[in-house]
């Protein structure tokens, strides 16, 4: 039981941080750079979107598991105390993290890294067309690292104070 609290609370305090510092620093910061702040952006990604992945992972499966344990099988009196509402919450919100984290920033980053790959390859400055797209999808990208910080504020928040209700 220890030791699936201890992956919990880490790699949750490593998916929230680095989505907070993605939403609140890193993207703003990129944006205002330009094209090579986008660049960096990247690069940063590159390293961060498989780890944050298997923190994200770690995270909802060791939540699952310690749901599963401390709720004694998810008996329905537990799940509907004051901390299994509030645990129930916070998972929810992971959830919902997760599902917009893929939907609006993964598949509109797979996008953004295609057309990038595509400029970069015929060395051409992008159109006018492309710059647009290129400055849409990094909107949709910075709001929806804002939702799914927010959620995981929400999750957190949930998570730390449970056990109080």
């Amino acid at each position: 039981m220890i030791w699936l609290r201890l992956v919990h609370i880490l790699s949750g305090i490593f998916w929230v941080g680095s989505t907070l510092f993605m939403a609140v620093f890193l993207l703003p910061a990129a944006r205002r750079a330009g094209a090579e702040g986008r660049r960096f952006a990247g690069q940063v990604m590159q390293r961060l979107g498989p780890v944050l992945g298997i923190t994200m992972l770690l995270t909802l499966a060791s939540g699952f598991a310690l749901y599963a344990r401390v709720s004694g099988g998810f008996q329905r009196v537990w799940v509907t105390s004051g901390p299994g509402r509030a645990y129930g919450v916070g998972a929810v919100a992971a959830l919902l993290a997760v599902v917009i984290g893929f939907t609006v920033n993964g598949r509109t980053n797979i996008k953004l890294a295609a057309l990038r790959k595509r400029l970069e390859a015929t060395g051409a400055a992008p159109s006018t067309a492309e710059a647009a797209l290129l400055e849409q999808g990094q909107t949709r990208i910075a709001r929806g690292a804002w939702v799914v910080a927010g959620l995981l504020l929400i999750a957190a928040a949930a998570m730390a104070t449970a056990r109080y209700l």
